[in-house]
């Protein structure tokens, strides 16, 4: 086997196992700490309960940058990485593939299962994470308007003051929806690094 090959066998592995573990990251550990009471035991389990120690604006705030340098680094990085994927499915596409394959008996089967897999991402964040990403971006910039009209020091209304405090009581809940939509977004491109995994090891015996 050629090296170019080898080498977009380890850019199409190592970019869907990064991809899957900075996506993973966010869950099990950045959304966790932006929702930490002021003060957290450490013998003490956090619930969807517990209180954050600063206000949902400002958590709200710390997704949104979270999200868009998410958003910035990880499709690019899955994309990347199927790129990769897509050439040595090209350049193996006359040759023996293992058996059993995991799809049919050629490469391209393999490797399109790699492909579809790890770009299910896109399709995913909009079908099933749209609304959730949505409530969390509203809230996030839902005083943004009046701060650049410069009338940040105008009295609230009883009526939309009770509106935003029932929203800020439903961060919580909304950042531990998201974290767990998120993980599982993750095993994806998780899966498209095992699939590339896979297919690079069966190739190694390749000439």
């Amino acid at each position: 086997m050629t090296t170019d090959v080898r080498i977009a066998q380890a850019i199409g592995t190592i970019g869907c196992a990064a991809a899957a573990g900075g996506m993973a990251t966010l869950s099990i550990i950045s959304i966790p700490n932006l929702a930490l009471p002021p003060r957290h035991p450490s013998n003490k389990t956090l619930t969807q309960d517990t209180t954050p120690g600063t206000a949902a604006a400002h958590i709200t705030h710390q997704w949104l940058d979270l999200y868009d340098r998410g958003k910035k680094i990880f499709p690019g990085l899955a994309g990347a990485a199927s790129l990769a994927n897509l050439y040595a499915m090209w350049s193996l596409r006359d040759s023996p593939a293992p058996a059993p394959a995991i799809v049919g008996s050629s490469w391209s089967g393999i490797y399109a299962v790699a492909v579809v897999v790890t770009m299910s991402i896109a399709p995913y964040t909009f079908l099933v994470m749209g609304k959730t990403n949505g409530r969390l971006r509203n809230h996030a910039v839902r005083g943004d308007g009046i701060e650049s009209e410069g009338t940040e020091g105008m009295v609230v209304g009883a009526k939309e003051e009770a509106k935003w405090g029932k929203e800020d009581e439903e961060i919580p809940a909304l950042l531990k929806k998201w974290a767990k939509l998120n993980l599982i977004r993750a095993v994806f491109p998780l899966v498209g690094a095992g699939v590339g995994f896979y297919a690079a090891v069966n190739s190694w015996v390749l000439p």
